[in-house]
This record gives structure tokens, sequence and C-alpha cells, in this order.
């Protein structure tokens, strides 16, 4: 008994002994001179004005002189790395290239003590320079779909949607690419980051009535019938015979893959089909290409809808195996890669691993007219498919997220077949875009990254760049209550030509 009391009293002392658990500190993010800014920032101006494939395609050299004078003459104090960032994101933007922009370093990224922004407490739906709310996830019940927020606290909708716009890239001039990013996070990071947007949130709204009134919200405690659990993907399993020569199978395996791309028949004789390639991202494109075309083959399939709305890019190799069963002879989806530099892999501030991959990949191929032109298997004139190819009428589906990879897919399709476009304007560039390989420039004294291709990527489209993306041959333009109840219009369309075309067969 006396041991069992001595041993009692130990353990209580000895737990007394242990110093307790450190208080959670203040983040306090590193503040750099202006001597370190400056050298970072000549790093970056130097870095671009030689490696940048297009820093004056869409600005003259005297703006963008103007533009690099006026950051570095605000480079006159110390700085976060935040603040250095945020200074030089409006310049980036200026380049108006979708593939470039200026990342936190790797160390805040990884940080977890960094403020986090706060994400309003509802989905948004972006109309015209208006925002609307979709589903609902604050306190306040009565703020249903389609009510229109005019104020976010004290300022307007639209001050806070320009300063977001000023702030995210984009191919050119094109619009539809900056509007997805802004409903996704953009316009509220900007408002967290630059207007002090916290919660409780203080909104101006004009609900469906045209009643004006202010409200203040905060995000709604989440019940667990909220929030319906997803369905799980209706999958088969493939026999062992089958499991090596196909994808176009399901298997519990490929329901990531269904996702990225998916082939359905969409009428009630399966004479039409919709083949829907949300990334040019997946692995053994050509057995799953080969069989996607094949069953279109065998159906006797006359209408092809391919759908690109959510395909934001990826491997352009893709792309051209794609389209070698859609063209009937030789063909291009990348007319050519320029580059400013003989050698675009040797900056010291490039990351090592990406210039490992793009001296692997790009081979130089020859001088012209002050530039540098790279080839790569899918760059210049391909083959069409030796068999299964599509000769039937094609649509594509488009939206501001078909971007990079998937908008050189358009753009080159519709230079060298007959296709019907339908929806938004590309977010990519129709002559092009900055592309190929992206390498990071890490400035050695701040650590920010930035991201930026080295090459030109020039599609099979002859038409003079304006810096725009494809346009649709048939433009379709959304309300907010097509919005809401998810209404499909481009498909919509889609089906409507397709029994157009095939009530005039009939007729004849």
């Amino acid at each position: 008994m006396r041991f069992l009391v001595l041993l009692m009293a130990l353990t209580v002392g000895t737990a007394y002994c242990f110093p307790a658990p450190p208080k959670k500190t203040a983040y306090r993010p590193r503040v750099y001179t202006v001597e370190q800014l400056r050298s970072d920032f000549a790093i970056l101006r130097k870095t671009l004005e030689e490696r940048h494939p297009s820093l004056y395609r869409y600005i003259p050299s005297e703006k963008m002189n103007q533009r690099f004078d006026s950051v570095f003459r605000q480079l006159y104090r110390p700085m976060t790395e935040v603040e250095f960032r945020e200074l030089l994101r409006p310049l980036i933007v200026q380049i108006r290239c979708g593939h470039t922009d200026v990342q936190e370093s790797l160390s805040t990224s990884r940080s977890s003590r960094k403020p986090q922004p706060e994400w309003l407490p509802f989905d948004i739906i972006l109309q015209n320079n208006r925002m609307f709310i979709g589903r609902n996830r604050s306190t306040d019940s009565s703020l249903i779909c389609g009510t229109e927020v005019l104020k976010l606290g004290n300022h307007s909708v639209r001050e806070i949607i320009q300063a977001a716009r000023d702030r995210w890239p984009s191919d050119g001039y094109n619009q539809t690419f900056k509007n997805y990013f802004l409903e996704l996070y953009h316009l509220e990071e900007t408002y967290w980051r630059h207007f002090g947007g916290r919660s409780p949130w203080t909104l101006t709204v004009r609900d469906t009535t045209g009643t004006e009134r202010m409200t203040t919200v905060r995000r709604r405690l989440v019940a667990s019938g909220d929030i319906p659990a997803a369905p799980t993907p209706t999958t088969v399993r493939r026999s062992k015979k089958s499991r090596h020569r196909t994808e176009a199978s399901y298997n519990e395996d490929d329901a990531k893959l269904q996702l990225m791309r998916s082939l359905h028949f969409i009428n009630s004789d399966s004479t039409a089909a919709m083949l829907i390639i949300n990334s040019f991202g997946y692995d053994r494109y050509q057995s799953f290409h080969r069989e996607v075309f094949e069953t279109l083959e065998k159906q006797k399939v006359q209408d092809l809808v391919i759908d690109l709305r959510q395909n934001t890019g990826g491997n352009a190799e893709i792309g051209s195996d794609l389209m070698s069963y859609l063209m009937k002879s030789d063909f291009r989806q990348v007319d050519r890669a320029e580059c400013r530099v003989r050698r675009p892999n040797s900056c010291s501030y490039f990351d090592r691993k990406e210039k490992r991959v793009l001296r692997q990949n790009f081979r130089f191929m020859k001088s012209e007219g002050g530039r540098y032109q790279f080839g790569k298997s899918n760059v210049g004139w391909n083959k069409p498919a030796s068999e299964h190819r599509f000769t039937g009428r094609v649509y594509i589906l488009t939206s501001g997220r078909t971007f990079s990879a998937a908008s050189i897919f358009t753009a080159s399709l519709k230079a060298q077949r007959a296709v019907t476009i339908i929806g938004q304007e590309t977010g990519g560039g129709e002559a092009g875009c900055n592309g190929g390989i992206i390498q990071t420039l890490t400035l050695p004294e701040t650590r920010l990254r930035v991201r930026f291709p080295v090459f030109w990527i020039a599609t099979a489209s002859r038409n003079p760049d304006q810096g725009r993306g494809v346009m649709p041959d048939y433009p379709i333009e959304y309300t907010v209550r097509d919005r809401i109840k998810q209404r499909d219009r481009d498909l919509e369309k889609a089906l409507e030509l397709i029994q157009a075309g095939k009530q005039k067969m009939t007729f004849r």
C-alpha cells in the first residue's frame, strides 16, 4: 500500500516537471529591405525581357517599359513577401498571358501559420459585371438564389470585380477565362486581401422583387443533411482478357478517368454521340481514342459533339492524337514552337527539374526572323489515323475554361475541317498561346516564384492575331436563372442543330 501511494505521488510530481506547451505566436512575415526587393525586381525584369516569348505581343515595348519603371519607383520602402507579390501581379497581367503569374514562395505556401482567406458563405454567379447569389450557406436564409449583391461592406461589387480582373492573367484581351476564375475563388481572395473582407460580412443586396436592403451574415453551421453525399459512379469490372487492351470499359479504378473523359450516346437511335473531355491529362490516350472511334464507326454515328467546356488544357499530344481521327489528310495542330533564345533552359534561376524536362522534350530546329524554332513529335505536320476516322458532322462545345491545349485543338481543328463551335469564346487564344513547357523563376531574395512559358505555340489558324479566343458560330448567353437551374443551353443547341440536319437529309 505504501508503495502504491509513493508511486502515485511520484507520478503527479513528475507531471508538473514538464514544461507547458508553448503559446502560439502571431504570424509575423519577414520584411525585405529596399535593396533586396530591387535586386529581385531587376532579375525578374531582365529574365522576362530576354526570355518571355510574348512580352510585347499585346502591349508596345514603350508602354511595358513604363510599367516596369512605375513598379520600380514604388520600391522605396521595405515590404513583406505578400506586399511585393501584390505589387508585381498587376504588372505581370499586362503581358496578357494566361500562363504567366506570380506565386508565393514555397516556404509561405507550406506554412500552416499564415492567414487564410475567408470565403463568402454563398456561391457566386457573375453576369455582366454583376454578382448574384447561387447556393446560399449563410445565416440569412432569405438570400435566395438569384439575389443580386450590390455592395460588399462599403465597396461596390463593380469596384471589387475590376480589382480582381486587374490581378488575374488571361490570353490577350479575353475575359471569359477571367470570369471563370473570378467565380471560382479569385474575386473572394481579392476582397479578402485588398478590401479587408472578413466574417461577419455586411451585404447590400437587391432581391428578385427589386427591393434593396442591408444584411450581415456569417457562414451557417453545416448540418449532416445539408450536403448530400456524392453518388458512387457505376462501374463494371473488366475481364482479365480485356483488361490490358482497353480503358473505355470502366472498372472501379476508372472513376477519375470517367470524370476526365467519357463517351455517351445522346439520341434514341444512337446516331449522335457526345465525347466529354474535361482535361487533356489522361494516360493511355491512344487506346482510349482508338476504342472511341471504333465504337462510333460500328454504331454508324453521324453526329459527334465534343465537349471541351471544362478543359483547361494539358498534354497537347493528346489533342493531336484525337485530331488524327477527325482528319482525312495530313494536318497540323501545333504549327510551330518559337522561343526568343537559343538555349531556353540556360537560366540559372529556373527550376532544375523543369529545365531537364525542357531539354528532353524539345529540340532546336532552326532560327528564323530573330526567333528560334523548336521541334517535338506533335509540332508541324501529323498523319491522320489509319482506320476508324470519323467523317460525320462535328460540334464542339466551348467556354471560358477551354484553355491552353484545349483551345489549340479547337482553333486548329476549325482551321482545317468543317466544325460547328457552340458556347462561349475560348479562354485560350485562337492564334496560339504561350505554352509548351512552363518554367519557374525563383527570385533569390524573396523566393517568390514567377511561372511563365518559354515558347509561343502557334495554332494552324491563319486568322490575324486579334488577342481573342476561338469565337463560337453559335454564341450562347446564359441568364442567372439558367445558371441556377443548371440548364445546358449549349447541348440543347447542339441537339437542335443535329435534329435540323436529320430533317434536312430526310427531306432530300
